[in-house]
């Protein structure tokens, strides 16, 4: 490679690392924590299967199983998991390992709450993730005031969508008493007293979200309440003296190491020749 357009590219570079102030960890190790509150939150928001949001139980099991001795599922946003029966415990547990089974008809069990918490934890996740990767920038860039208050907000905001997604257990089929599926197209519920109402109760995938809701709260408040982690002066050496200055005292340990040696060529041969005398 031609040196010329090698030092020219190096230029550039350094043009480029000025310009955005890039340097390791410019704000300190304060800025660590909401870094590890905010992608943990994210990280849990995404801890599914996509059929282990709720557990359903009452008449509505048999509106997707076609069985009556089945106690429970596990439902999700797109699919459900049957559990299965073990005789020798003589219980019903459900075998994770095996395949979620995908909704035969979505456009009728999805309502309005189903649809709006599909949005509502897309989006979640969406603007957590992107308010994660802005603030791992601040690992090596200078993030000012400003920025670091909006990825406050956008982490506060993350965490309200998400919370807003709980309305998935306001949807029909969690509170239906119909047992056939024709019934609960048509619309028309079961009275009360011949049967038992539909119940949907947090699982895996949910309580994900609470884990997630929490760290991003405590993220958001943490960044928004709390003090801007200031960055820390950049210093930059002018000449050999200064730059030795720095790294003594950056390095307080190599001191008596760089004051023990001789600082030019006239104090070594001064030193020589006082031990040829003696």
């Amino acid at each position: 490679m031609d040196p010329r357009k090698a030092g020219l590219r190096r230029s550039k570079v350094s043009i480029w690392a000025a310009y955005f102030n890039l340097r390791m960890m410019p704000h300190g190790g304060a800025i660590l924590l909401p870094i590890i509150l905010v992608t943990t939150g994210w990280v849990a928001s995404l801890t599914h299967d996509g059929c282990d949001y709720a557990r359903l139980t009452g008449p509505a099991v048999e509106i997707l199983t076609g069985s009556s001795s089945i106690p429970f599922i596990h439902i999700g946003l797109s699919a459900y998991r049957v559990p299965q029966f073990y005789p020798a415990s003589n219980t019903w547990r459900v075998a994770y390992s095996s395949d979620c089974r995908p909704y035969t008809h979505p456009e009728i069990i999805e309502d309005r709450s189903w649809v709006a918490s599909e949005w509502l934890n897309f989006s979640s996740i969406v603007i957590g993730g992107t308010v994660m990767m802005f603030l791992w920038s601040g690992t090596c860039l200078t993030l000012r005031k400003n920025y670091w208050r909006s990825i406050g907000v956008g982490v506060l905001l993350a965490c309200f969508l998400q919370m807003c997604s709980f309305v998935f257990f306001s949807t029909r089929l969690c509170h239906t008493t119909t047992k056939t599926f024709l019934d609960f197209e048509a619309g028309r519920e079961i009275e009360l007293s011949e049967t038992t109402t539909s119940s949907c109760s947090l699982f895996f995938a949910s309580k994900c979200a609470i884990a997630s809701i929490c760290l991003w709260l405590a993220a958001g408040l943490l960044i928004v309440m709390g003090e801007y982690p200031r960055p820390v002066p950049k210093l930059i050496a002018h000449d050999d003296d200064e730059r030795a200055a720095m790294m003594r005292q950056k390095y307080p340990r190599i001191r008596t190491k760089m004051n023990a040696r001789p600082k030019n060529n006239s104090q070594l041969n001064n030193s020589q020749q006082i031990r040829s005398m003696a």
